[in-house]
């Protein structure tokens, strides 16, 4: 061990500094559900939604977003496979065959000159072995498991994070889809009621009790509405084909995915603590992994001012049928010791430069935790006052709504002009929109706080597959 510690000599070995992780106990904006945490894993069941549950389903099985997430975690895993191999005993087989003719003259001034000597065909076949084996003394292998598995876990939890995403994708886009069906709806409604209006206008002015520009107006505004129904035709259209695209059946009919004009009502948010976060979030648990990885490369680099111990055992074998039978053997065995003298300079710069890329992995974990909470906790603010706005938008629109009831009969009886009635009637259809925005745009931030918050796949199964090393 004196040559050991002569070659680390001057290789100033320092513990990884520990990741500055500390969160609050708890959410200033806390959600008030008393849901199980584990609700959390399959959060679009709380919807209690039928059709968001099959999208998300197929979606993770035949997504090509999922299937490409699970190619990338089998390429993880085959490269750890290859990493361990290289400990195994290396070496491989050879054999081969030749034949001759050979004909030996007696040389004429010696006795039997002319006389031709073991003449004839033969055959040699010979074989070998040479394998080698290297001796861990300190620890390469385990080292190498060690961040091969680190690798792995990453994969594994990029996996999951793309899965996650996706499902929260397909629960946006179908709620975008359901929240453009009710407006599509709403239209409809609102230009059958400006319709009648117009109609009802055009005969007052051909019956001479009204004025020819009211008619003309009220006949403006249900072209707009009709134009306005158009666009969200094509909108839904585009919104349902992004949507088929993302479950992976992009080249289906539009008619094959229906989507019904009924928004529903978002679930409670289960009630979790900040902490939960660095086990509920895989892109944190990648981030942990991906430090554990650049640890096991740390310790590898250092490891590779040790002398390396190799097994160099061969064996050969020969056999010649001919003229002259005959058969060799071979065997022996060494061992060889290499100690990087020449090449201390270079490793202990890539050491360097592996203790930097080792803090900035730490640092990119404190990133990544201190902004999954940020995100966690910002979700839950903006829900929170989504739900406020949502109380009183509903107000304001069913009051709308009432007042331009109002105002169409008594238009409609005339007591009310048709700067009023048209006033009434774009508040109304104001507040309508707004309304329906704020819906979709409540379940949408549902979405994306169950996702900010760990939701959508299962912590204690992840990974389970590579509990164990190959």
């Amino acid at each position: 061990m004196v040559l050991t510690a002569s070659a680390l000599g001057g290789c100033a070995v320092h513990p990884v500094r520990t990741p500055a992780i500390a969160l609050p106990p708890a959410y200033e904006r806390p959600a008030a559900s008393n849901a199980a945490p584990f609700a959390l894993d399959r959060w679009w069941t709380l919807f209690g939604d039928a059709q968001l549950s099959q999208l998300i389903d197929a979606a993770l099985i035949a997504a090509p977003d999922a299937r490409r997430a699970l190619a990338v975690l089998a390429e993880a895993r085959a490269e750890r496979s290859r990493a361990l191999a290289a400990f195994d005993p290396q070496g491989s087989l050879t054999a081969s065959a030749k034949g001759q003719h050979q004909e030996i003259s007696g040389i004429g001034s010696l006795p039997g000159a002319g006389v031709q000597l073991g003449a004839g065909d033969s055959t040699t076949l010979a074989g070998g072995f040479s394998p080698s084996w290297e001796i861990d003394l300190f620890g390469r292998r385990a080292a190498t498991a060690r961040m091969a598995q680190a690798d792995v876990q990453a994969a594994q939890f990029d996996y999951e994070a793309s899965r996650q995403s996706l499902a929260a994708d397909v629960a946006l886009n179908l709620f975008e889809a359901r929240g453009l069906a009710v407006r599509i709806q709403q239209a409809r409604d609102t230009l059958h009621i400006l319709r009648g209006l117009a109609d009802l206008g055009a005969r007052r002015a051909a019956a001479g009790i009204g004025a020819r520009a009211d008619a003309d107006a009220l006949a403006a505004d249900a072209a707009t509405a009709a134009a306005d129904l158009s666009a969200l035709d094509a909108a839904s259209a585009v919104s349902r084909r992004s949507l088929l695209v993302l479950v992976g059946r992009g080249a289906d009919p539009l008619d094959s995915l229906p989507i019904a004009a009924d928004l529903g009502t978002p679930p409670a948010i289960p009630a979790t603590a900040p902490a939960e976060l660095l086990v509920r979030r895989p892109d944190l648990r990648a981030a942990e992994a991906r430090l554990a990885s650049a640890i096991g490369r740390l310790t590898l680099d250092r490891l590779a001012l040790y002398p390396t111990m190799n097994l160099l055992p061969t064996a050969s074998a020969t056999r010649n049928t001919g003229p002259v039978d005959y058969n060799t053997s071979l065997w022996s065995i060494g061992a060889g010791l290499t100690l990087p003298i020449l090449d201390r300079g270079r490793l202990l710069a890539q050491i360097r430069a592996q203790d930097a890329r080792t803090e900035q992995a730490v640092i990119a974990y404190e990133a990544a935790v201190q902004r999954a909470y940020g995100e966690a906790e910002n979700r839950l603010t903006t829900l929170a006052a989504d739900q406020r706005r949502l109380t009183d938008l509903q107000t304001a629109e069913g009051r709308a709504r009432a007042a331009f009831g109002a105002q169409q009969k008594g238009y409609r009886v005339g007591i009310i002009d048709l700067t009023a009635l048209l006033t009434a009637e774009r508040t109304w259809r104001g507040n309508l929109a707004a309304l329906t925005g704020l819906q979709v745009t409540t379940l949408r931030d549902t979405v994306d706080t169950f996702k900010a918050l760990g939701g959508g796949w299962t912590p204690d199964t992840a990974g389970a597959a590579d509990k164990d090393m190959p």
